[in-house]
Order: structure tokens, then C-alpha cells, then sequence
């Protein structure tokens, strides 16, 4: 690897699996220090022991990004761990559920919009004081399910909605301040927990269906989301700011 992150303190959400643990393994990987956040405790000590065996300067801290103490407590204890210097913040921690507007309980609304928006909000008011003191990027999980319509995911799409708009509107606020803010929108990545329950939902016929909606011919891979997460992180990616950053294989393109 080329470093391309050496002496940057990293903060990655929902990094216990998926998505989230290929983002801290890439960036611990491009020399990192890397703290992972996420919900369920043993999965993210055991993600973040794996890491260590490889090398990489990382630790795990048990937080549930939809409510306030909880990371007030977590950002405390990484703030004190980076000396107040906080580099970058990949907001990926997020939930998925099936259901059109009818079917979607308002407990479940609110729980999405909890962990998928004011999630970003929380963490990202807690990071920014401390980001303002040297500059950084803050990266957004969206989802091209922001960007159109997927029948039966009604709160999942209106939150990936509303976490492109938040970005724009973040990026606004302080890229003149020397923190950039951008958002990735991925489309379906292979062996996530959300890939899992489609495909358990899905028939062999349905699957194919929905392949040949990428010109690619595929759908995508943790480690390349986790690569255009690092591009947006680190310096590379010096001029852009208020991006909605489509990883979809040409998905949206046709």
C-alpha cells in the first residue's frame, strides 16, 4: 500500500462487518489509526482484534450511532485516544428494511431515519470541533436508493434521500473551513447483511433480473466501495466536496 493515509486519525461507523470493516481495513492498511464504532460490541472487538493481528492501529468502541449519550460517550473516548485531533469520519453505520409506505410501521420509520440520518448528524456534530482545528473529510453512506425509486424500500430510500441532501448542505457549511464533506452512493454490494436478505427473499430468476440492470454485469464488492471511500478521505480527493460519488456500475448511467 502507499500510505496514501499515514498520520490520519480515522473514525469509521458500523465497522463491526460489511461495508464498514473493509473501510477500516483499507484505511488501516494505508497507515491509519483507525477507531471502529459499532452497535453490537462483540462483533466489533472481534473486527477489531482481527486488524491488530494484521498490523494495523486499530481499536473498537461500542456505540449506537441513533442516539445522542451513547456517542457523546464513544466520540469522548476517541477524542482523548487521537489528543483532539480527529482526521477523518466515514459515517456508515445504517439499516435497511422492506416495505412501501402502507406496509412501514411508524416504529420502523423512525428507527431508519434514527440510525441512517440523525446517526450522521450525531457523530458528525461530534467530530466537527475537533476537525475544525486542522481540516479533514467526512464521507456519507448513501445509497443510489437516494438517488431513485426501489419498490418496497420506502424509509430506506427517503433516508438515503436525505443523507445526499445533508451532505450538499454540509459541504456548504464548512468546505470553506477546509473540511471536506462528501457522500458515496453505492448500489448493491455482494455480501453485505442487505445483499443476505435479498437474496434469501429473492428467486434465482429475480436475482438475474436484477444483475442485468448493471451494465457491469455484476453487482459490486466491499473492497471496491472501501477504495472510493479512500479516495474521498485522503488527499486525492482535495477538490471535491459536496459530491453524491455513484459506485453502481453504470446502474444509473442507463
Amino acid at each position: 500500500m502507499s500510505g496514501r493515509l499515514t498520520g490520519k486519525n480515522t473514525v469509521i461507523t458500523g465497522a463491526g462487518a460489511g461495508l464498514g470493516f473493509a473501510i477500516a481495513q483499507l484505511f488501516g492498511r494505508e497507515a491509519a489509526r483507525v477507531s471502529m464504532v459499532d452497535r453490537d460490541g462483540d462483533r466489533v472487538d472481534q473486527a477489531a482484534a482481527e486488524l491488530c493481528r494484521e498490523g494495523i492501529d486499530a481499536v473498537a468502541f461500542h456505540a449506537d450511532v441513533a442516539d445522542a449519550d451513547s456517542v457523546g460517550k464513544a466520540f469522548g473516548e476517541i477524542i482523548g485516544r487521537y489528543e483532539g485531533a480527529i482526521h477523518v469520519l466515514v459515517n456508515n453505520a445504517g439499516m435497511a428494511e422492506f416495505g412501501s409506505v402502507e406496509e412501514t410501521s411508524f416504529g420502523l420509520w423512525q428507527r431508519i431515519m434514527a440510525v441512517n440520518v440523525t446517526g450522521i448528524y450525531l457523530c458528525a456534530q461530534a467530530a466537527l470541533p475537533h476537525m475544525k482545528k486542522q481540516g479533514g473529510s467526512i464521507v456519507n453512506m448513501a445509497s443510489i436508493a437516494g438517488l431513485i425509486g426501489i419498490p418496497g424500500m420506502a424509509a430506506y430510500c427517503a433516508s438515503k434521500g436525505a443523507v445526499i441532501a445533508l451532505t450538499r448542505q454540509m459541504a456548504a457549511d464548512y468546505t470553506g473551513g477546509g473540511i471536506r464533506v462528501n457522500c458515496l452512493c453505492p448500489g448493491r454490494v455482494a455480501g453485505t447483511e442487505l445483499d443476505r436478505e435479498i437474496m434469501q427473499r429473492d428467486t434465482e430468476r429475480e436475482t438475474k433480473a436484477k444483475i442485468a440492470k448493471y451494465p457491469i454485469g455484476r453487482f459490486g464488492r466491499p473492497g471496491e466501495i472501501a477504495q472510493a471511500a479512500l479516495f474521498l478521505a485522503s488527499d486525492d480527493a482535495s477538490f471535491v466536496s459536496g459530491a453524491a460519488f455513484c459506485v453502481d456500475g453504470a446502474m444509473t448511467a442507463v
